[in-house]
Formats: structure tokens, C-alpha cells, sequence
């Protein structure tokens, strides 16, 4: 996974954990190299096998009186190779006090402590989710995505082509904008999720209208924060030169942070209805998803049609 620095990781949980730093002249530059969290009972008793020191240290109430126990040149061994290695931060939870040696050991190594008054289990899990988050490969694309009929519809083309006009159309439609003009793009364990820019969320360009809020036109039902995206959609102004798809049976995909997804490519020209295309395409992609392709449907029949001796023979 991409790096997350403990001071990113501070900045985006000092709020929802409530943390206090405990070591403030301590610098937050180390790195986070894992999602995971690490409970380190075993590793304060002399086990360091299985130390999984890359990740957040999280100090419940079984850790502190376990350390509080500890005494004597067990607690100087211990304590010593624990800060050998290169923790990124520690976070203790429910308030709880931390012995002085130890926090002073802490500042020795350069090993941050921030301290929350939530349970250990919420900290753990917020933790994790947020880390897998922050730290998912990501990507913006100059975009307009879609929930429609519960497939999340990319539209790309270049600017001016018309996916903005298209989002609004289909919106009116009752389908449920994600995102216009920006898409930002997560991979979350091979999935692609969608969402809006945090300036942009729910606003539409339209050209000669200017600034809309979807949000506040259409009402709540007509936006969503995210949506993961199975499908993609071009839309380009027609060229005569080139040949457009006619069967529906070749399969196109579009690559995203390494992910395909079915891609198709609509031409756009005077007195074409693109907004029922789009619909039209995403249930189609619903179909495929069932087990069911019509265009190769259709061309097995055309085919036994054309041939019944190939009927006959099966």
C-alpha cells in the first residue's frame, strides 16, 4: 500500500478519535507501512516473533496494567527491544495514564503516543478503515458519473461533448448523480469507487445556465456520495471515418488503476437521444452481469438461421 505519514494519519483522526499528543516534541514523519493494528501484550512479555511493528500500536487496558506489572531488568529488556524497532505511532485508549518510563523510552526513540478516550474497539476499527482509505490507490478524471439502474455509468469524452447535459437529462430521469466535471476514483480491494470532489459535490456545470445544485433542485433522492463503477461510457462527436460498433459483439474494456471495466463508445450528433442510449447501456450491462448477452444471443441464432444443418448437428 501507498505510505501514510503519522502526521497525515494525525490530521485526519484527531477529531474523530479525539487524540491528544502525548509526546509533543516528538515528530509525526514516520511512516505507516500497514492498514492493520497491533495489539503488542505479546511483544511487552518477551515474544517478538510474529512483531508486526510496521503498523499502529494500540494500547488497551490489558496492555497498561500488564506494563504497570512489569519490573526489573524484564521490564529494561522488554521495553528496550520493543523500541528497537521502528514503530510508527502508538495510540492509548480509554484515557489511560502512561508509565513514565516508558513514555520517556518513547521520546528516546522518536516513537510518537497519542492518546483517545473512546474503547479500544472503536479505536481499533477506525483506525483501520481510515488507514485502508487514506492509503487506497487513487485517481481524478475529468468526469461524469452516474448511478443508473444501480450501475455506476462513467461518462468521458471531451469537453463540451455533452456528459453534463446527459448527467441532467438522466437525473431528471430519476436516476442519481455522484459526481460532475471531477470523479475522484478509489480501488478498494479491486473495486472502483466513485465520488464527488469535496468543492464540486452535487453541483453541475451546465453551459448557458451556469452553477447548479442538483441537491437542491432535484432533492436529496437525485445525488449520492459514492458508487462503484462496473461500466463506461464515451461519448464523442461523430466521425464519419470511423466504424461505430453495430453488433454489440465486440468487447471493449477501459483500464483504471489497473481494473477493467466494460467500455463502450456513443457518437454524438444532432437528433440522437443519448441520455436513453446511456440507460439503455446500463441495462444491458445489468443483463450481461445475470448471464445473459443478447448480441451473441441474436448472432447464435442468425447463425443456426443461416446454417440448419448446425442446428440439426447440435
Amino acid at each position: 500500500m501507498p505510505y501514510l505519514s503519522v502526521q497525515e494519519f494525525y490530521e485526519g483522526m484527531k477529531e474523530q478519535l479525539k487524540l491528544s499528543v502525548l509526546t509533543p516534541t516528538v515528530p509525526l514523519t514516520r511512516k505507516i507501512h500497514s492498514p492493520e493494528i497491533h495489539r503488542p501484550g505479546l511483544a511487552f512479555s518477551g515474544f517478538y516473533d510474529y512483531f508486526a511493528f510496521d503498523c499502529v500500536q494500540i494500547l488497551g487496558k490489558t496492555e497498561i496494567r500488564f506494563l504497570e506489572k512489569l519490573a526489573g531488568s524484564k521490564k529494561q529488556k522488554n521495553m528496550g527491544r520493543f523500541f528497537s524497532f521502528r514503530i510508527p505511532c502508538i495510540i492509548v485508549s480509554k484515557q489511560q495514564n502512561v508509565p513514565r518510563d516508558f513514555l520517556e523510552l518513547s521520546i528516546a526513540a522518536g516513537v510518537p503516543i497519542f492518546r483517545s478516550p473512546f474503547r479500544t474497539a472503536r479505536v481499533a476499527s477506525q483506525v483501520t478503515i481510515y488507514i485502508e482509505e487514506a492509503s487506497a490507490p487513487r485517481i481524478s478524471l475529468h468526469a461524469t458519473l452516474i448511478d443508473v439502474y444501480g450501475v455506476g455509468t462513467l461518462l468521458l469524452g471531451k469537453s463540451g461533448v455533452g456528459k453534463s447535459e446527459c448527467a441532467l437529462e438522466l437525473v431528471e430521469r430519476s436516476h442519481r448523480l455522484v459526481a460532475d466535471d471531477i470523479v475522484e476514483i478509489r480501488l478498494e480491494n479491486r473495486v472502483l469507487m466513485g465520488r464527488s470532489n469535496e468543492v464540486l459535490h452535487h453541483h453541475m456545470e451546465i453551459r448557458g445556465l451556469g452553477i447548479i445544485d442538483v441537491r437542491a433542485i432535484f432533492g436529496v433522492g437525485a445525488v449520492r456520495t459514492s458508487k462503484r463503477i462496473t461500466l463506461a461510457v464515451t461519448l464523442e462527436h461523430w466521425k464519419k471515418e470511423r466504424e461505430y460498433e453495430r453488433l454489440g459483439l465486440e468487447d471493449r474494456v477501459y483500464e483504471i488503476l489497473g481494473v477493467n471495466i466494460p467500455h463502450l463508445i456513443i457518437p454524438v450528433r444532432p437528433g440522437r437521444n443519448i441520455p436513453i442510449l446511456v440507460e439503455t447501456a446500463a441495462l444491458t450491462q445489468r443483463l450481461s452481469h445475470m448471464g445473459a448477452h443478447p448480441a451473441k444471443e441474436f448472432n447464435k441464432r442468425l447463425i443456426q438461421f443461416m446454417h440448419p444443418s448446425t442446428k440439426e448437428a447440435d
